[in-house]
Order: structure tokens, then C-alpha cells, then sequence
């Protein structure tokens, strides 16, 4: 018969083990029914994390997945506390239990309580944290105003769809024709589906004290093909203007784009969609790409993205010195906050919106690379915390992990903006004095076939020769 063993450690080692402590004291029969459990839960949880912090942290955005590991938590966790006052009590010294002895026990059941509490607490906010950025109605119709107080701004007019082609040949270098000599198609039919291929477009909506309506400073098309792990960038000018709608006629010539969302949601321009799903469709419209999901978010919200995931390191290549805003950012390997990250994108006093859409990629590039590392993994919780108030996305989130191998896999993104020669300023005389530019379908359609292929709209159009970012 063993002899007696120290109640204390024997509850201790069960605290670390279910089991461990039966063992300790001889319970061979209990130690294996309070590890064999523990041990399956615990080996389930290896699994799970096996496949790297990035999976782990988005699978609680699939609701089966977060379940389960809700449950799981909660009942290790209630098992660590029977096996641990199991042992305890067990020990054949039972007058070796001392009334301090009991308050450890008692500290290490709360710990345990506290600890597993906490686990189900995160993984239940970070659920709902995905359902939120699912329902955010940062960009709905109802919060979306009319554009007409804005003078800049006129809505579609009802003209007919040009021809879609005029001339085979592409408009030449330096042209400021103010119609482009290719079109996007009326109505866009991809040739060939990619079911390897995944396409948002990136929006940051401005919304400013004393604005009615939300502007879409920012329009980025960002794709991956999972099977080769190549990912691209493509940045549209917001001040595009004229430009032909994907159901049909043409805005006026000083309507900017990113009006497009404000406009959308009054019913008299008439859009055949919601707001939202208009700017989709006319991004992947006049890109040649179509554009699955969308992913927005605020100023204020991309400051505090940013201060949550600690900053973030980026090469400035050309120094940034703004008066109008006090923002210098000098030349050199740069750790930004999340205000001076904003102030990087936003500024275009003394450079321009393509050099600032230029600056947007590299920013976006750096946090996504970095929210795949595990250096994240404090910050996640606040992280998706954060991201359900601030984030608005259509995106179903519960399969975003499946997306997590082929996005590490991405070397470097492709990245260009379509500024010159993809556009021009026509004069302002013929805008009424509004400053805006005018795509050069003609190229992008070039740039289009080159990266996408068959993907692309413009594939097999006459005129259309591939020919990679700047040609």
C-alpha cells in the first residue's frame, strides 16, 4: 500500500494534469479516467494550432468552429476542476488537509475558472466581432446621402452605350482625346471563371465633420489566385470622371468617381443595385476583373487598426514633407503609428494622388504581412474587437482561413495605379472647373489581359495587346 501522499500536491498536479494528482496518490483507476478526456481535448486543441496562430485566430469567425471550441474550453476546463478537487480529496491522509491548504485549492479552481471564462469569453467576441463587420452599415443606402450638395458632383446622364469599339488600334502615348478609344463592354461577361481567384475592392470612405455624404478617396482592387500565390494591386483614381457605367450610359464629364457610392444610393441615378454592389460592379467594370467582395473602412478606423497592431514598418523610399498637414516622414526604414500611417497615405500636397495611392499599397502590404505573423497573436483579440465596429465587409468570413497559406506564400503583391499614362487631365474648361481625369480604357485594357488573361473582359477584343504596368 503506498503511503499517504500530500493532499496539496496531489490537487497541484492535477491542476496541471487531470489525472496527474490520482496518480500521485495512488488512484491508478481515476488517473486514467480524468486524463484519457483531458488529454483528447487538449490533443484537439494541438491540432487546431498546428496549423498556425493565423488559422487558429480566424477560424473563430466560422460559427461551427467557435462553438465547439467554446464548448471544448468549457468543459476542460470544468473537468480540470473535478479532477483537481477529486485529488485533493482523495489522499488517504485525510487529516493532512489544512484549512490554508484548502484556500490554495480553492485559488487554484478560481484560476481555473477564470482562465477557461476568459477563453470562451475571447473566442465569443471575436464571433461576433466577424458577424458585426458582416453587418456594419458604415456603407448602406440609409447612411449614404444625396450627392447633390455636392457642386463638383453631377449625377448619370441617360445617354446611350457607345460602341464598344471604335478603332483596333490602342490611343497613343500622351493623347488627351477625351473620349478613350476602347470601352469597357455594356454588359461584362467573363470569358473564363477562376475558381482559384478571390477579388476585393479595398475602399477608404472620407467621412469629414460637416460632409453629407461618404467619398471614396480610396479604390484599390486587390486580387489573389490561391493556385499560383500571386496577388496584385490595382489602384483606380478617384477623380475619374466621364467615365461609362457597366448598365448602361455615362456620368457627366465632371463627375468623379468616388461620388459614385453617394449617388448610387438615390434611386432617381438609377443604378439597378445597392450602392455598394454599383461601385463593385463598376471597379471590376472598368478593370475587366470582377470583383467579389468588398472590405471598407473609415479614417478613425484605420488609425485605430493600425495603433492595435503595434504600427507598422515601412521602406519610405521618397521623403514626405507636407506643411499644409506638419507631416515630414523621412527617408529610410520608418515605424509608424497608426496617425502617421494616415498622414502618409493622405498626403498629396507635394506629390500627387498617385504617388499617394502608390503609398496606400505599400501600407496595406506591410499590415496585411504583419497580421499573419505570429507576433500578432497578443494583439488579436483587441484586434478583431476593434475591426467589428470599424471594418464593413460582405466577405464571409468563417472560410478567411482557408486563404492563409496561399497569402504567406505571396512573395510580393503586383502592384500599379492608374495614373499617367492610364489617364489624363482633360482641360477644365470642359468640366466646368472641376480638376478631374479621364481613363485611358485603351491601356487598361492592355494591362487588364496582361495580368488576368482569359479572367479579363478585354481578353480577345481587337486592339488589345498585353503589356505590363506603365507600357
Amino acid at each position: 500500500m503506498l503511503a499517504a501522499r500530500p493532499p496539496l500536491a496531489a490537487a497541484f498536479l492535477s491542476f496541471i494534469l487531470p489525472g496527474l494528482g490520482q496518480f500521485f496518490v495512488g488512484r491508478r483507476r481515476a488517473a486514467i479516467l480524468f486524463a484519457v478526456p483531458a488529454i483528447a481535448a487538449m490533443g484537439w486543441f494541438a491540432v487546431q494550432l498546428s496549423q498556425g496562430f493565423a488559422w487558429f485566430g480566424l477560424s473563430v469567425f466560422d460559427e461551427t468552429f467557435a462553438m465547439t471550441l467554446i464548448g471544448v474550453a468549457g468543459l476542460l476546463g470544468l473537468w480540470r476542476i473535478l479532477a483537481v478537487a477529486h485529488a485533493f480529496l482523495a489522499t488517504r491522509r485525510t487529516g493532512g488537509r489544512r484549512a490554508w491548504q484548502t484556500v490554495v485549492v480553492a485559488l487554484l479552481l478560481v484560476s481555473i475558472v477564470a482562465v477557461h471564462g476568459y477563453a470562451m469569453a475571447i473566442t465569443w467576441d471575436s464571433y461576433q466581432s466577424g458577424v458585426s463587420m458582416n453587418n456594419n452599415e458604415m456603407l448602406s443606402n440609409a447612411n449614404l446621402a444625396d450627392p447633390s450638395d455636392n457642386p463638383t458632383t453631377l449625377p448619370a446622364t441617360p445617354s446611350p452605350s457607345p460602341t464598344p469599339l471604335v478603332t483596333p488600334e490602342p490611343t497613343p502615348r500622351g493623347s488627351s482625346l477625351l473620349a478613350p478609344e476602347i470601352t469597357p463592354s455594356p454588359t461584362p461577361i467573363w470569358p473564363t471563371t477562376n475558381p482559384d481567384r478571390i477579388t476585393f475592392l479595398l475602399i477608404g470612405v472620407d467621412f469629414m465633420v460637416g460632409r453629407g455624404h461618404a467619398l471614396t478617396d480610396t479604390m484599390m482592387l486587390a486580387t489573389l489566385d490561391v493556385r499560383t500565390n500571386k496577388a496584385t494591386m490595382i489602384s483606380v483614381p478617384r477623380d475619374s470622371a466621364g467615365f461609362d457605367l457597366y448598365y448602361g450610359g455615362r456620368v457627366a464629364d465632371n463627375f468623379k468617381l468616388n461620388s459614385l457610392l453617394s449617388a448610387a444610393a438615390n434611386a432617381s441615378f438609377g443604378s439597378p443595385d445597392t450602392a455598394i454592389n454599383t461601385l463593385k460592379k463598376e471597379i471590376g467594370f472598368l478593370t475587366g476583373l470582377p470583383v467579389d467582395y468588398y472590405a471598407a473602412v473609415d479614417m478613425d478606423g484605420f488609425v485605430a487598426v493600425v495603433q492595435a497592431l503595434g504600427g507598422v514598418d515601412i521602406d519610405v523610399k521618397t521623403a514626405v514633407n507636407d506643411p499644409s498637414t506638419g507631416t515630414f516622414i523621412p527617408r529610410g526604414m520608418i515605424h509608424m503609428d497608426g496617425h502617421v500611417a494616415l498622414k502618409y497615405c493622405r498626403s498629396r500636397e507635394t506629390s500627387s494622388d498617385y504617388a499617394r495611392a502608390a503609398r496606400q499599397q505599400e501600407v496595406l502590404t506591410a499590415l496585411a504581412k504583419k497580421v499573419v505573423t505570429p507576433a500578432i497573436v497578443p494583439q488579436l483579440p483587441a484586434l478583431l474587437a476593434l475591426a467589428g465596429s470599424t471594418i464593413a465587409t460582405d466577405f464571409p468570413l468563417k472560410i478567411a482561413r482557408n486563404f492563409v497559406t496561399a497569402f504567406r506564400r505571396v512573395k510580393e503583391p503586383y502592384k500599379c495605379v492608374l495614373g499617367p499614362p492610364y489617364n489624363y487631365h482633360p482641360d477644365s474648361s470642359t468640366t466646368g472647373g472641376s480638376w478631374t481625369s479621364r481613363l485611358d480604357i485603351a491601356r487598361i485594357a492592355n494591362l487588364s489581359v496582361w495580368l488576368f488573361g482569359t479572367e479579363s473582359t478585354y481578353y480577345g477584343r481587337p486592339g488589345v495587346t498585353p503589356a505590363p504596368c506603365g507600357a
